[in-house]
């Protein structure tokens, strides 16, 4: 009997062995924590054959619970993770904080070999090694942590942040602090295979992330679930992928963040914002008509995203947003910038019908049309409100097409006069004198009988065609998008390039011509005239029917008169989004003349339409050197 005692302990013994052999020690062997004289990493010292004497020792350790070898940490005074958007406090790590263990190595102030109880160890690399600031290890690099994702902090819970599940490999330390070892175990460092780092476990398609952050929409996301036309399999170390991986689903958050060392410190970015995007939406791994960089760095008009890069803060209310106050506050610039339009977390190829929110400003804040902020817009219109409704100083230059400088003609409406509003697109939208039907519904008959016999039952693409899915009427609702657009996008049936209103080679960043006229020296006198053609009109036309309605004078007897004959453009007698004031007497059917190129009746000296009927009404101006005082149409 005592000989069977004596074989199970000896068996308990051999099998300690096989568990031991198993243990984080066996999986250290060869890894880059392996400094033995013996092993195979490129750093590693001249004399220790022990694996776990660079870390720990058996007695004499500090701190005890470890059993810690090496010596602490120099570095004092870190600078610390900081963000508009980060709910928790970060601060310096103590000597309770096991990453201040971590710190001792990775911090680059301690050599590799410093130990408590065996000295200082000489390296291949000399007797006082430590991480350069150039070792990708060195996550200090002499300027402290701020470009790092936080580490001994405790988390504040929230719609986006969580506790990591129970049986999650990722997790809290036992103050409920997020340390490094949250996400690295410091002896195995192939958990994931492609990445290494001693990672806690594969983190293909960011399951370390997602295992903390639960961001909005993220599931439904193209930069999750990459939509057809996007090929993902592009992304690799040449476009950014820093991790390894191939493909952006597969380096999910790490296809924009670097969670150390990141080039843009709030939220880790990689790079300057829109530097970020262009790593796919170059060409190379979005398609072709996914490029958005050369819509920005080659169109004749664009949106100023490159006027304040990085400017925009995600911290920002969309009640009170940067974008909407004055450019000369300091630190307050008005801004465009990718992700004011566009949310990268939640953004998909989605689509719908006027005037719901496409899935490429998918949970994107707005501005109601009553002007109140939202956080996530229902509608286009509402993102576009941002910007274009009651942000203050809006700045409106004269044209040459360059950044800052101007998009093209504003004519100078007779509502304007001594109007702080006269920009405010919600206001000429929501107006209740006349508007196009952004916002609201128009209302009005069409057919050849109808106040709008012009409109087409449904919008043309650029060959002419029916947009599919598409249909006009006096409920129907339309898209900022519809004339505001790329004028070599797929959105016209025929383009190739990206939709959206990132640039235009047309003035206003039209989709399609719309031609002005040259204003005369004195408003009243001979101006420019604008050649017909059908082209020069090409945006009214998508909507209304030039030749076959307008040109034949059914709506107002003289329009091929004015239009033909004078060359007399659209703009100088119509308002195009909506009046911002006046009346439905003197403005119905968007009539706001453009007091640049109309002067004042040298009789009465009115610049004045009167409405005195169906189809009936009368003018008093002075327009291309001509006086009505007044001028009386009738059918």
């Amino acid at each position: 009997m005592r000989t069977r005692g004596i074989l199970v302990i000896v068996i308990f013994c051999f099998l300690g062995v096989v568990v031991y052999s198993e243990s984080p020690k066996s999986a250290v062997i060869n890894s880059k924590h392996d400094f033995r004289v013996g092993s195979s990493a490129a750093i590693r010292s001249t004399s220790e054959d022990k694996t776990c004497a660079f870390c720990h020792a058996p007695h004499n350790a500090t701190p005890s619970a470890p059993l810690w070898n090496h010596k602490a940490a120099l570095g004092n005074g870190y600078q610390t993770y900081s963000s508009t958007t980060l709910r928790a406090t970060v601060t310096q790590p103590t000597n309770a904080d096991g990453s201040k263990l971590c710190l001792s190595c990775h911090d680059g102030t301690v050599a590799l070999g410093d130990t408590t109880n065996n000295g200082l160890i000489p390296f291949l690399q000399g007797t006082d090694y430590k991480l350069p600031s150039s070792s990708a290890s060195n996550i200090h690099k002499g300027t402290g942590f701020g470009d790092d994702h936080p580490f001994s902090f405790t988390p504040v819970t929230g719609t986006e942040i969580r506790i990591p599940p129970s049986g999650d490999a990722v997790k809290l330390d036992g103050s409920g602090k997020v340390q490094c070892t949250s996400c690295h175990d410091p002896h195995t460092q192939f958990k994931d295979p492609t990445v290494g780092k001693f990672l806690v476990k594969p983190n293909s398609r960011s399951a370390i992330c997602v295992s903390c952050h639960t961001t909005t929409g993220w599931e439904l996301a193209s930069h999750k679930q990459p939509a057809s036309g996007f090929n993902d399999g592009r992304y690799t170390l040449t476009q950014g992928a820093h991790t390894g991986y191939t493909g952006v689903a597969n380096n999910g958050c790490e296809s924009c963040h670097r969670p150390h060392t990141s080039s843009v410190s709030q939220r880790n970015l990689k790079f300057v914002e829109e530097n970020t995007c262009y790593k796919c939406h170059n060409g190379s791994v979005a398609e072709t008509n996914r490029n958005i960089q050369n819509e920005f760095q080659t169109r004749t008009y664009r949106h100023p995203v490159y006027l304040t890069p990085s400017a925009h803060d995600a911290s920002e209310s969309p009640t009170n947003p940067s974008y909407r106050l004055p450019e000369n506050a300091a630190g307050t610039a008005r801004h465009a910038e990718c992700f004011d339009c566009h949310n990268p977390h939640a953004a998909n190829s989605q689509t719908a019908t006027p005037p719901s929110v496409k899935g490429f400003q998918r949970n994107v804040s707005g501005i109601t049309a009553t002007g109140a902020g939202i956080a996530s817009s229902q509608y286009e219109y509402q993102v576009c409100l941002k910007c274009h409704a009651d942000s203050a100083n809006k700045p409106q230059f004269s044209d040459s097409g360059n950044f800052g400088v101007g998009y093209g003609r504003n004519p100078i409406r007779l509502t304007d006069q001594n109007n702080p509003s006269r920009y405010n697109t919600r206001f000429e939208f929501t107006s209740s004198v006349s508007w196009h039907p952004v916002v609201n519904p128009r209302g009005l008959s069409t057919g050849s009988g109808g106040e709008v016999p012009s409109l087409r039952s449904a919008p043309l693409g650029a060959n002419g065609q029916p947009l599919a899915g598409r249909t006009l009427s006096p409920t129907s609702l339309i898209y900022c998008t519809d004339c505001h657009n790329n004028s070599a996008g797929r959105n016209l049936g025929t383009g190739t390039a990206p939709t959206g209103p990132h640039g235009s080679n047309i003035i206003h960043l039209l989709e399609r011509n719309y031609s002005y006229n040259t204003p005369p020296a004195n408003p009243g006198g001979s101006m420019g005239q604008v050649s017909y053609s059908a082209n020069a009109y090409a945006l009214c036309n998508k909507c209304h029917d030039i030749s076959g309605s307008i040109l034949l004078d059914v709506s107002f007897k003289e329009h091929r008169k004015h239009i033909v004959e004078e060359g007399t453009s659209c703009s100088v007698c119509h308002d195009g989004h909506g009046i911002n004031g006046g009346s439905a007497a003197n403005n119905s059917y968007l009539l706001n003349f453009d007091l640049s190129i109309v002067g004042p009746d040298s009789s009465s000296g009115l610049i004045r339409y009167q409405k005195t009927g169906f189809r009936r009404g009368s003018c008093n101006l002075n327009c291309h050197g001509e006086n009505h005082s007044p001028k009386i149409y009738a059918p």
